[in-house]
């Protein structure tokens, strides 16, 4: 290499003061580099040495990098103030992790000044710091004016009380991911992020080990039904169950962005996951789904795994701790010729496989109504004045109503109820407990109901606009609009 630089200067005094010019040159710089870190040392002395505690020289071997680490610290307010004292006017930093800060009163507004003045930082870790409540809205309020981009959350003690200051971080334009795990969203109060996720620019969201059930599993579906911008989405650990999955399926219908789901340990039981499948089939852009760790029989690996197999564009399809049968390994080898695809799966038993029909047969559900059973008779009345209906449930005509006559009103609403709705149903307008309800019984019982439903009038609304997402609601074939269920007029 040095002969053919020598043959580029016409003697070889040219070629030797270029070589002393350059060392001079890398000189200079490793000198101004020592001289900036030596800068930054003596400001963070002078720091430590004004508020009166002891210099870190964990801190002072990276105080030079762009990505400062102080995970694990135990850093105190005053530490945490001498740190940002000596890093808030460093243009260079691009990362900064402080887990393991135990955020009180002054540390937390020493970290607000600090996210005001830094416009260069970037990426933000402040995991295990008892981030929450009034202390997370005062950072919230700062990092509206930042350019963060990467910020995790993790491990805070995040609550549903905290789900709208949750909600403006969303709103955040320059926020691409965010990691929320192992706090306690949970099932209340979610409504916002739901809403706010809908216009989030995020592109990567992690919500794993929340406690999320139900009603936060549907709200959050929601929200992601409507964005347009998010690719990767974990929500392992959670209960989405079978309302979740129908949610998501849902989602996976009209969203054409995401490309990988992480669902592992959702209690996503077969009746569930041919919810989810609905959904995952319709959907072209998921790419990865992980579904580890869910109660999925081998037995039933063939039928519904192998359908997401054989009708979806997914390239990786994670199924760790679960079993699997030949004939489901049979449909992969055969996949496999057509497309890449890539299959993790805990163990193939020779387990012979439930044929659709007998599959559709144990996953039935169960007996039972998820609504209230005056509320579901007053559903079923509702179009009706109570005498007329009174005569339409009233088949042979002796001005009084059975249990018999009750039951096959709910038969032909093609409703499953059991043994037990009858009897609450009975007890409540049966006045003189003959365990028969005739007219005038049946008008008294009518407007109780009606009284007992104006005064839940709210919480019915909010009830109801979950409920279409059980079980019961899809089998009972009720109109998710109108919440009214689909019966005709003549029976």
């Amino acid at each position: 290499m040095e002969k053919i630089e020598c043959r580029m200067f016409r003697s070889d005094t040219a070629y030797l003061l270029y070589l002393q010019q350059k060392t001079k040159a890398e000189r200079k710089d490793e000198l101004e580099k020592n001289t900036s870190k030596e800068k930054k040392a003596v400001v963070y002395k002078d720091e430590c040495r004004r508020h009166g505690v002891s210099c870190l020289s964990r801190f002072i071997r990276q105080i030079e990098f762009s990505n400062i680490d102080m995970s694990n610290a135990r850093l105190n307010s005053l530490e945490v103030l001498t740190i940002f004292n000596t890093i808030k006017t460093d243009h260079t930093l691009r990362e900064l992790n402080l887990s393991g800060t135990n955020m009180d009163c002054p540390s937390y507004k020493y970290l607000s000044n600090f996210l005001r003045k830094n416009h260069t930082l970037s990426n933000l870790v402040i995991q295990k710091c008892a981030i929450h409540g009034e202390t997370l809205k005062a950072i919230v309020a700062s990092l509206m004016t930042s350019h963060i981009t990467f910020l995790d959350l993790g491990n805070n003690g995040i609550q549903d009380n905290d789900s709208e200051i949750l909600a403006e971080i969303l709103t955040m334009k320059t926020l691409k991911e965010l990691y929320l795990s192992h706090n306690r969203l949970e099932t209340r109060n979610t409504k916002s992020i739901g809403t706010s996720l809908a216009y989030s620019a995020l592109e990567t969201l992690d919500l794993s080990w929340n406690h999320i059930r139900f009603i936060g599993a549907i709200e959050i579906a929601k929200g992601i039904k409507k964005n347009r911008k998010l690719r990767r989405l974990n929500l392992s650990w959670n209960g989405f169950g079978f309302e979740g999955c129908v949610s998501l399926a849902e989602m996976l219908e009209t969203n054409d962005v995401l490309t990988d789901l992480d669902l592992t340990n959702n209690r996503i039981h077969p009746p569930a996951l041919i919810a989810l499948i609905r959904g995952v089939t319709q959907n072209s852009s998921l790419k990865v789904l992980n579904l580890s760790m869910n109660p999925i029989p081998a037995s039933y690996t063939c039928t519904l795994l192998g359908t997401i197999l054989k009708n979806t564009s997914i390239y990786k399809l994670i199924l760790k701790k679960i079993v699997v049968n030949e004939e489901f390994v049979d449909i992969l080898r055969t996949v496999k010729q057509t497309r890449r695809i890539h299959v993790e799966y805990e163990i193939c038993l020779p387990v012979s496989s439930v044929d659709s029909q007998t599959m559709s047969k144990q996953v039935r559900p169960p007996r039972l109504f998820n609504l209230d059973p005056l509320n579901l008779l007053f559903m079923l009345k509702e179009k009706n004045r109570a005498q007329d209906f009174f005569n339409k449930i009233n088949r042979n005509g002796d001005d009084v109503l059975s249990y018999e006559e009750f039951r096959e009103l709910f038969k032909k609403a093609g409703i499953p109820v059991s043994q037990l709705v009858l009897d609450k149903i009975i007890e409540f307008m049966d006045q003189n407990k003959d365990g028969n309800i005739d007219l005038s019984e049946f008008l008294d019982g009518d407007k109780r109901i009606k009284k007992i439903s104006r005064g839940q009038a709210k919480e019915n609304m909010r009830r109801e606009s979950y409920t279409k997402y059980s079980r019961s609601f899809r089998k009972a074939k009720i109109d998710s609009q109108t919440f009214r269920l689909n019966i005709e007029t003549d029976q």
